[in-house]
């Protein structure tokens, strides 16, 4: 049954910057607004001016989802920093970090590595219409089981490339985790079960912590963070740097992270225009 619920539109919520600012791939444009796929939930959101119109499966989850109970005006207060920082945060203020499924977050971003938006989007889908349950009108993402069983050929056939091998080892090696238990590890400890997993750095593991994980004591270092602390932190490894701005901005770092990384893409995007 269809559930439906409006949002007023805020300075601290934009749905399209929440979904293009790389910390999911599920979703769409559609005819008057966007739709999202998470787990076995899909909702349609429709941008009525002042508000957002929610059709979905289940209310509750896409609340939870879209992390509606967080204060973000008071989180960008405490964040800014009268520079770079107040930046990122006025350029990127409608980013929420969405409260993702970890299973989901973690082949994502496998698939992610080294890649372009259309193409992981087009692997992440096909994987799902081979391997997940016909929802009607979209399928929900795989069970472990159901990815542990059709082989690293499978993937590549999907186009998956290298990451093929990745995504089987670690379907195989994830039948049976108790996810509840790895969501009660430290931080750092739930990095090393991460990294354990075939094909998973540092920069994919902490984009899993802060994605599906929700921990924002984590810091992922890509090719535009790099550029964002080029000066400050000149010929510093991505790991160390990673390390080094965790301890800069503290439990925020991932919230930060975002709104840095977010500018920094859009900035370089609007110059070729």
């Amino acid at each position: 049954m269809k559930e439906v619920f409006t949002i007023e539109k805020t300075p601290t919520f934009d749905v399209w910057q929440t979904l293009d600012c790389g910390q999911v791939f599920r979703f769409k444009q559609i005819d008057g607004g966007y739709r999202i796929c998470a787990g076995r939930h899909c909702a349609d959101i429709i941008d009525l001016g002042t508000k957002y119109r929610f059709e979905c499966d289940d209310a509750e989850f896409f609340k939870h989802y879209f992390d509606f109970d967080t204060d973000y005006r008071a989180l960008q207060v405490e964040c800014a920093d009268g520079g770079m920082v107040s930046e990122a945060i006025e350029y990127g203020r409608g980013i929420h970090i969405l409260r993702q499924d970890p299973k989901e977050t973690i082949f994502s971003f496998i698939i992610s590595q080294n890649n372009h938006i259309p193409r992981i989007k087009g692997i992440i889908e096909r994987i799902c219409d081979a391997l997940g349950d016909d929802m009607g009108g979209y399928h929900a993402f795989p069970t472990v089981e159901a990815l542990a069983n059709v082989g690293e050929e499978f993937y590549a056939k999907l186009g998956a490339g290298y990451r093929a091998a990745y995504l089987d080892r670690v379907a195989k090696a994830l039948v049976g985790v108790d996810f509840e238990e790895w969501k009660a590890l430290s931080t750092d400890a739930l990095r090393v079960k991460l990294l354990s997993l075939y094909g998973v750095g540092r920069k994919v593991a902490d984009c899993i912590l802060l994605f599906g994980f929700n921990r924002f004591d984590v810091f992922p270092v890509d090719t535009w963070i790099k550029k964002v602390f080029e000066e400050e932190y000149k010929n510093v490894p991505a790991d160390k740097m990673a390390t080094l701005l965790i301890q800069k901005y503290g439990y925020h770092a991932g919230f930060v992270q975002q709104w840095l990384f977010f500018y920094k893409r859009n900035e370089k995007n609007s110059d070729k225009v």
